[in-house]
């Protein structure tokens, strides 16, 4: 459904995109990281036909730098900062862009109740939050059911349980056999909506394969609480011993210990098997930023 190849961009001196060759297959999400300035959103609107750049993009077989418009019919594009007219509703909205696409009404409506805002239809624009905001304009890519959905940072000003809607509807898109590529900077949400990630650092791939090797991959570390009353000093000098290669720490009641993505049900049962009660468990999730900068530092 997609295909890049040896994709450049400059800016100047600048080269945002240096060479990203990747392909989706229909029924796949590939999820784009990277640190700010790293190309993700370069390479957004280069699949897009927002800007020129160099090698070439294919959509569904189209040339997307020379049948810009035709290309365009297959994807549905959710940008960063969507157009959105403040005086209109809900139901306004997504009736003037299916209008604009020939389709009918009724399309408008099921699309804004699929985005989780058929409560409130008649709510203008300007009283949406930003996270409504999205919301909408995810209601706006979906419209004419493209068979590629593109969908720069559509987690940006979520809440969590917006965030796992999200989930859900990107899983639905992906059975029934849309493609789907997105950027993101939510690590943790990679795992629940992607098959594949490409990591982009300073406008180079690093890092391109399954979502499972590149959330193991020795960068990519959580922080995991774990409150444990009365008996934090025992399970700080068990996970000592069990993990010397890690820094565990003591903050009154809880531990916290630095894990990647296959450790952390391990930890709770080492803990569990020495019986040793955990009260509460909190994941403070790999900030983006700093596990990108730690993988890019070592050989892709």
């Amino acid at each position: 459904m997609l295909q890049a190849r040896a994709v450049a961009k400059s800016y100047g001196r600048v080269r945002a995109l240096d060479g990203v060759s990747f392909e989706l297959a229909p029924g796949r999400v590939l999820a784009v990281v990277g640190a700010n300035g790293a190309g993700k959103s370069t390479l957004i609107k280069s699949v897009v036909a927002l800007i020129r750049f160099e090698g070439q993009i294919l959509v569904d077989g189209i040339d997307v730098a020379r049948n810009p418009k035709e290309a365009r019919r297959r994807i549905g594009y959710l940008s960063q900062e969507a157009a959105l007219h403040p005086d209109l509703t809900v139901a306004e909205t997504a009736a003037f862009y299916a209008a604009l696409r020939g389709l009918s009404p009724e399309r408008a409506r099921e699309c804004v109740e699929l985005v989780g805002l058929g409560s409130v239809p008649e709510r203008r624009v300007a009283a949406l939050s930003g996270g409504m905001r999205r919301r909408l304009a995810l209601a706006v890519a979906l419209l004419a059911d493209p068979p590629l959905l593109v969908l720069d940072e559509p987690a940006s000003g979520l809440d969590v349980a917006a965030r796992v809607e999200l989930r859900r509807l990107i899983a639905d898109q992906r059975a029934a056999g849309k493609s789907v590529l997105l950027s993101t900077h939510w690590l943790e949400d990679v795992p629940h909506i992607a098959d594949d990630v490409l990591v982009l650092d300073r406008g180079r791939a690093v890092f391109l394969g399954p979502a499972r090797e590149f959330l193991e991959a020795p960068a990519v570390e959580s922080r995991l609480y774990l409150r444990i009353n009365g008996r934090s000093q025992e399970a700080l000098e068990l996970l000592r011993r069990t993990m010397p290669q890690r820094s565990v720490q003591r903050l009154g009641d809880w531990v916290v210990v630095p894990v990647r993505a296959p450790e952390k049900a391990a930890i709770l049962h080492s803990l569990v098997d020495e019986g040793i009660p955990v009260s509460d468990v909190r994941v403070e999730e790999a900030p983006a930023d700093d596990a990108l900068r730690r993988l890019t530092e070592v050989d892709p």
